[in-house]
């Protein structure tokens, strides 16, 4: 299925980490077909792993959470990449590193579709309080009931659907991955090695270190992550929608231990909304605030595999005129 860009290519925006995962499979799962995108993202390992070999990507200067001076800087970069390009549409998942894209697109005149994160679950996010603002704006929620323009669609999860191992196998081996949070997560550390004795664990700890000798590694390449997932018994992560999604593209449900603002893992607790929500569609083994990882959600995990749909059920959610 081919776009039908009226003048020039998608130009999809948005930060590294889960707002890039969530935006590169809407854009597969909707059909938005490669010659017709043009990605503005900051380098990062995940970001050059995903599209090396592809020629239509700008590379922004990384923008992080709430940095609006940065947002600032980027914003000569993103004008005039509009008007090289004139895109036909910007299609954004969000996070600071869209706001100079939402604007080119507004003073452009280029219509917009803002897919919130899936991690918001209870209202928009900055980012997508000023998408709101916007003329000629399509806003789509990851929930109904958010009123003025706001159109509950098809998130990234539902690309991905689990069922039952038979038989279930057995638990020799896990991926550990606690995101890239800047918030230390020893908790799941903890717990993990609690929880998992005898089992071999391939870390991804980020920013956690415990100081007490034991070597974990810190980061795995985004080629080296996935390929570990996929030859795991289980994975455990946090409650990052990239983690997430990295792991259900795996074929692996994971068992998640949401980051809380309680333990000082995270400003707030929107890792628990979301691990709740998908723990009801069946895609996520969640750890509640007041247990502790065990194996029985090791075993419930591991017993599962996931699938991904070719196509969501409505392409015509994300931008109907970007579908033919």
């Amino acid at each position: 299925m081919r776009t039908r860009p009226a003048t020039g290519p998608v130009l999809l925006a948005c930060s590294c980490g889960g707002h890039f995962t969530e935006l590169e499979l809407l854009v597969e799962s909707h059909g938005i077909d490669l010659a017709d995108r043009h990605w503005a993202v900051p380098r990062h390992p995940q970001t050059v792993h995903r599209l090396e070999g592809h020629d239509d990507v700008t590379w922004m200067p990384r923008i992080y959470s709430r940095d609006l001076a940065g947002a600032w800087r980027n914003l000569r970069q993103a004008f005039a990449l509009h008007r090289r390009l004139r895109p036909s549409r910007v299609v954004t998942t969000g996070a600071a590193q869209a706001v100079p894209h939402l604007l080119a697109a507004a003073c452009h005149r280029t219509p917009i579709t803002y897919v919130e994160s899936v991690a918001r679950l209870d209202g928009p996010s900055l980012t997508g309080r000023l998408a709101a603002r916007l003329p000629r704006a399509q806003l789509l929620a990851p929930r109904a009931g958010w009123g003025g323009r706001w159109t509950e669609a098809a998130d990234a999860f539902s690309a991905f659907v689990a069922a039952p191992l038979e038989p279930a196998p057995a638990v020799s081996s896990a991926v550990v991955a606690l995101g890239g949070e800047n918030f230390p997560f020893p908790r799941a550390v903890r717990q993990v090695e609690s929880a998992l004795r005898g089992v071999a664990i391939t870390w991804q700890v980020g920013s956690t270190d415990l100081a007490d000798g034991v070597v974990r590694n810190q980061w795995l390449s985004p080629s080296d992550l996935e390929d570990a997932m996929a030859a795991s018994s289980v994975v455990i992560t946090h409650g990052g929608a990239g983690s997430i999604l990295t792991s259900l593209a795996a074929g692996r449900v994971p068992v998640v231990l949401p980051r809380t603002a309680e333990h000082g893992e995270a400003c707030d607790d929107h890792q628990v909304r979301m691990t709740e929500s998908l723990e009801q569609r069946g895609l996520a083994v969640m750890v509640h605030g007041d247990e502790q990882l065990d194996l029985e959600h090791v075993r419930r995990a591991a017993s599962l595999q996931v699938s991904r749909l070719a196509r969501l059920a409505d392409p015509t959610e994300l931008a109907p005129e970007l579908v033919a």
